[in-house]
């Protein structure tokens, strides 16, 4: 147990470091009435539930299903995923140079319109989320009772939003110093941030498609 409590929480703090949450984050501590604590509501609840269906529903037949998918087809959808992350790696580069959303005026958002956003990326985020998907399987596989499942389940997702809770505790702290820094933050992200991401994800991507296109030569 202490070591499947240390795998999960492990995984869940790489997992935590996502630009999906942390970037809008930002922009939504930067706005006037800055509900983040209902951003980060919707992230965590979102998350959450999309785990627990996942483990009490088509979980286990899914894992076992991924363990047999080998051989061409396992190289076919690596190659096509590097395909798909690199298309979206050209996306990030080509819009490197726009600058509106740092310098435009944002918005409040309401208590209700924030908690949507949190919840709706990561209704988004889910399909994509392997290290999610990596920890779940790690629970299942572990044979835990139920309540334990939910446990581990509820301690990685406080886990994940541990970096939106401290950005939250961080503006609540320094008030307005933090709100300087908080859209100076932003600027430097929308900036550099996404050329960055562009070329970490286009490296994944491209690996993906070595190592697909490989596998099926060699097969």
């Amino acid at each position: 147990m202490p070591t499947l409590t240390l795998l999960v929480a492990s995984i869940a703090l790489a997992d935590s470091l996502n630009p999906s949450t942390v970037v809008p984050a930002l922009w939504v501590a930067g706005t006037p009435r800055a509900h983040l604590a209902s951003f980060t509501s919707g992230v965590f609840s979102m998350y959450l539930a999309g785990g627990l269906v996942l483990m009490f529903g088509p979980g286990p037949f899914l894992i076992a299903a991924l363990h047999h998918v080998q051989g061409p087809v396992e190289h076919a959808l690596e190659a096509a995923g590097g395909v798909i992350v690199l298309a979206v790696a050209l996306g990030l580069w080509r819009s490197r140079h726009s600058q509106r959303i740092a310098r435009a005026p944002r918005p409040g958002l309401s208590r209700s319109s924030a908690f949507a956003l949190g919840a709706g990326i990561m209704a988004l985020e889910l399909p994509t989320a392997l290290m999610y998907f990596g920890a779940i399987s790690a629970v299942l596989a572990s044979h835990q009772s139920a309540a334990v499942q939910v446990l581990l389940l509820v301690v990685y997702n406080a886990l994940f939003v541990a970096p939106i809770v401290a950005i939250l505790v961080i503006r609540q702290v320094a008030g307005e110093r933090a709100e300087r820094w908080l859209a100076s933050a932003w600027g430097r992200v929308v900036g550099f941030g996404q050329l960055a991401l562009a070329g970490l994800t286009g490296g994944g991507g491209a690996a993906l498609l070595i190592i697909g296109v490989t596998g099926l030569l060699s097969a």
